[in-house]
């Protein structure tokens, strides 16, 4: 056979293969049923007048596919009945493209990959992936901020250096301020890949609001670039928390980073209005501390307030990691404290950050809010 002939026929062999070994399933018109608990679709080789597949979901992930309403080339699990097993769960991997508008797509891939026996080896292999792919995930998504920092970091010292007026003390400042995002990094690849597990952790007491300010110092450049403005009300209180100073800024960090791009996302439907973000602190709810960030931006649906905490969730399909919230919770529940996602009353959306303070009250504030 020809080498064009070879290039011609791989495609199909691969198909084929991924169908005898995946369960792989290229499927068109896929959309959620007006009830919300199936979704219908047809097969690749069915006839015009064909009645669509119908498959059951759970509901749980019906509610996790119609947070997907709208977006293309998306990627999800749900959790179906098989019919030929007496209604017994499994969970299939949809790939989404070409969306129709709302719950409705063009065309799919269902992957329904068969389980190695013994199954017992199985699902331990599959938990040691799973835990390796959340952790390298969760190091990626943390190291884009401080690396961020970095980088904006160098070309304001690379722009200083050709500048006369540039001061030892402008140098030393920036200079300073790449050693400590460095640091920053450092931390963070300990904590995340658990060296610093066997190690005697002497709590710290960290100021919420210097680590608010802190963060919001990390995103300066992008509220800039973006013309948001973020203002910062203390509500003349102050409120320490057992929490590492590192973890209580990418817990903001992450936070804000969300706020900054639900803020573009509504500005890309066609509002032109001026981008706001508040941080405050809003004193004592039950036995714990609690500051609320809110933003002005495009939203959320209750679904999303529901599931916007599941790691891998995401709404950004280009970059999004899912990793953001499901972190933040992590670290909340650490500290025996919780975050809460709602949407914000008029526009935006408000997210509630608790933790118990270190002295067990607040304390008045001599510093003025921003």
């Amino acid at each position: 056979m020809s080498e064009t002939g070879h290039e011609q026929a791989a495609p199909g062999g691969l198909v084929d293969t991924l169908r005898r070994h995946v369960g792989l399933k290229v499927v068109s018109d896929l959309r959620l049923d007006g009830a919300g608990t199936r979704i219908l679709f047809r097969s690749e080789n069915a006839q015009k007048n064909e009645q669509p597949e119908i498959l059951a979901v759970h509901s749980e992930d019906v509610l996790r596919l119609s947070a997907l309403a709208g977006r293309s080339e998306v990627v999800t699990d749900l959790r179906i009945e098989s019919p030929d097993e007496g209604g017994r769960m499994r969970t299939v991997t949809l790939i989404l493209r070409e969306n129709l508008g709302g719950t409705h797509w063009g065309s799919a891939v269902l992957m329904d990959a068969p389980e190695p026996r013994p199954a017992h080896q199985a699902l331990a292999e599959r938990a040691r992936m799973a835990d390796l792919g959340e952790r390298a995930l969760t190091l990626a998504h943390e190291l884009r901020q401080p690396l961020f920092t970095i980088s904006m970091a160098n070309e304001s010292l690379r722009l200083m250096l050709d500048r006369p007026d540039t001061t030892r003390s402008r140098l030393q400042t920036t200079a300073s301020r790449i050693a400590e995002q460095v640091l920053r990094a450092q931390a963070i690849i300990k904590r995340t890949l658990g060296q610093a597990a066997e190690e005697k952790i002497v709590p710290r007491h960290t100021d919420v609001m210097e680590a608010a300010a802190s963060a919001v110092e990390f995103l300066e450049a992008l509220f800039q670039r973006a013309d948001i403005a973020v203002e910062r009300d203390a509500a003349g209180l102050s409120a320490g928390v057992a929490l590492g100073r590192v973890e209580m800024e990418q817990v903001f960090v992450n936070v804000l980073r969300n706020a900054a791009d639900s803020i573009q996302s509504r500005r890309a439907g066609g509002w032109d209005g001026e981008g706001r973000i508040t941080i405050r602190l809003e004193g004592k709810s039950g036995d714990q501390v609690r500051c609320v960030v809110t933003d002005n931006g495009a939203g959320l649906s209750a679904d999303l307030e529901r599931l916007a905490f599941e790691p891998f969730f995401t709404t950004k399909a280009q970059e999004g990691t899912g990793l953001g919230l499901h972190i933040c919770r992590q670290i909340m529940e650490k500290a025996q404290g919780g975050i809460r996602l709602a949407a914000n009353p008029g526009h935006g959306a408000r997210v509630e950050i608790c933790l118990p303070p270190i002295s067990g009250r607040l304390a008045p504030s001599d510093v003025v809010a921003a």
